[in-house]
């Protein structure tokens, strides 16, 4: 293992150093701004880029480069501490990527290009996305703080995600992920909108002030956990699919209901639900077999429980005015 130490000397020095490393070198990037776009393909496995000092090694696109790091077909590279401003298109991009570590990163500022995002992942599996702050990205409804499409079993862990044009985090076409201890605020979209998935897990997320939903859950085998869902401009919970879990969250001053239900069996357990505005929950026509247990709701309006379905169950709830 070789550490590589990179100084801002020249147009190309990131990626002059992932150029000469081998698997398993360091690549050690001091304080300073570099105006890069560095690619990362699958016979640079298992290497380490790190900033020096946390945000001190700043990469900048001038709004003319389209991404920051594309990490190609590659598998065990770990991308930490760097601050990414100014891209058209991507702050970092995953393309069938395995076992990635993206960490401690912060990115603002990307759009001009279609559809910007702040990390992106296609077609990738198990990777790690933690403790990165994600701002500002896009503008006119466009941009969203972390997509992954077409991918399985990567984590999204402990990140800030605001002032998004679109949404917080967007997920599409997968399955077995894990959303869990992130901060998701001010966001134009959903906070989190998950499309066209099965079995992952949603927990202790903070969800606020979104400009839709807290939650827009169109999936299904989704658990959605002891999360704080407050004062979205939609519904704090959307659940569109059939067979998921909602349980031990609070849910409050959403501007629309407190949990919204289009689908069947689903499980509705131990929440607290308290002061939305278009009902606490609410089970649309001409949905069955959904089970509300043990929830406590607290004003509401204009009512507690809505059910609009047929053969629902709603037991043991406790309604406090």
């Amino acid at each position: 293992m070789a550490l590589i130490e990179v100084f801002p000397n020249s147009p190309t020095a990131i990626q002059d150093a992932v150029t000469l490393s081998n698997e398993g070198d360091v690549i050690l990037v001091h304080r300073g701004v570099y105006h890069e776009n560095v690619q990362v393909s699958s016979v640079k496995n298992n290497i380490r880029i790190i900033s020096k000092y946390k945000y001190g090694a700043i990469l900048d696109g001038n709004c003319m480069l389209l991404e920051a790091f594309e990490l190609n077909s590659v598998a065990g590279v770990e991308i930490y501490g760097f601050r990414i401003k100014n891209y058209l298109s991507r702050g970092i991009q995953l393309i069938s990527a395995k076992s990635n570590h993206i960490l401690s990163n912060k990115i603002s500022d990307i759009g001009g290009g279609v559809n910007p995002v702040g990390i992106y992942a296609t077609n990738s599996v198990g990777n790690l996305f933690m403790k990165n702050v994600v701002e500002r990205i896009g503008s006119t409804g466009s941009g969203t703080g972390i997509t992954l499409q077409a991918v399985t079993g990567n984590w999204v862990i402990k990140n800030k995600l605001k002032h998004n044009s679109a949404h917080g985090i967007e997920i599409i076409d997968g399955n077995h992920h894990a959303i869990v201890g992130n901060q998701i605020s001010n966001n134009k979209g959903d906070g989190i909108l998950v499309n066209w998935l099965d079995n992952n897990l949603i927990y202790d997320n903070k969800i606020t002030n979104n400009g839709n939903n807290g939650v827009n859950a169109q999936c299904t085998n989704t658990i959605i956990l002891n999360s704080k869902i407050k004062g979205n401009r939609d519904n704090g919970l959307l659940i569109s699919f059939n067979y998921n879990f909602a349980g031990f969250n609070e849910i409050k001053e959403n501007k629309q209901s407190g949990i919204q239900v289009s689908s069947d069996l689903n499980d509705i357990q131990n929440n607290k639900i308290e002061k939305n505005e278009d009902n606490g929950v609410v089970i649309h026509d001409p949905h069955t077999a959904n089970l509300v247990f043990e929830n406590q709701f607290k004003r509401n309006n204009p009512h507690n429980i809505k059910d609009q379905g047929e053969n629902n169950t709603i037991i043991q709830n406790t309604i406090k005015e």
